[in-house]
């Protein structure tokens, strides 16, 4: 065999140790590659879900301020409301204080005549308010309109109520749209003699309260009927 031809299958050879060489090269690469786009594909899409989840997360605790936001809104105007409501109602309450306190009865005390009348008081009553309409005549019958509400005010100018009053007599003296009651107070047996007037559209009015030593309208009630 020459040597030409022995270098030429040498030759051969080394190009054939190449090229294996090359190919299981390129396969390894080709495998290596394919474990990276592998593991960026199953790694980075559980990235991408885990953000996703936080973002919905993110998203769900956004709305669930807002809703708690909202909520506390609501709470604060219910409670204004309420606030307001209350400082209406004490503001309501202190102007009917204050309209009772304008209303409230002043009445001045004087020694009486030493005789009959122990003690005069005289005070800012207003009338009885009237159901009667003008003109008005003077009804001193038990029972009719004009009688209860000379009761009513008489009851009113001694502060007292009807039920606790004896009305003993009534008289009107001859005097146009005047009459006198004379009543005794059940509660502390005090005797009193209460003149009224006639006030047009109004009613009765109480002129004064006189406080006597004795039961005069007992005695006119005798007198009468004797």
């Amino acid at each position: 065999m020459s040597y030409d031809h022995y270098e030429s299958r040498s030759d051969r050879f080394e190009k054939r140790r190449k090229n294996t060489k090359l190919t299981n090269t390129l396969i390894v690469i080709a495998v290596l590659l394919s474990a990276f786009l592998f593991g960026m594909f199953v790694f980075g899409g559980g990235d991408d879900e885990e953000e996703q989840v936080q973002n919905e997360e993110t998203n769900d605790s956004g709305l669930g301020e807002k809703n708690t936001e909202e909520q506390e809104n609501e709470e604060n105007e219910e409670t204004n409301d309420e606030e307001s409501a209350e400082d209406q109602e004490s503001s309501e309450d202190e102007t009917e204080s204050e309209e009772n306190s304008e209303d409230e009865i002043e009445e001045e005390r004087t020694a009486g005549d030493g005789e009959e009348v122990k003690e005069v008081i005289n005070g800012n009553w207003e009338p009885y308010p009237t159901e009667q309409e003008e003109p008005h005549s003077i009804n001193l019958s038990q029972g009719s309109q004009d009688r209860i509400e000379m009761e009513q005010a008489i009851a009113q100018a001694v502060q007292s109520s009807t039920d606790n009053l004896t009305y003993w007599w009534l008289e009107s003296g001859g005097i146009p749209d005047q009459v006198v009651g004379y009543v005794e107070d059940k509660t502390n047996g005090e005797y009193y003699r209460v003149p009224l007037k006639w006030i047009e559209n109004e009613g009765w009015q109480p002129q004064k309260v006189e406080v006597l030593y004795e039961n005069l309208g007992k005695q006119k009630l005798n007198e009468a009927n004797n």
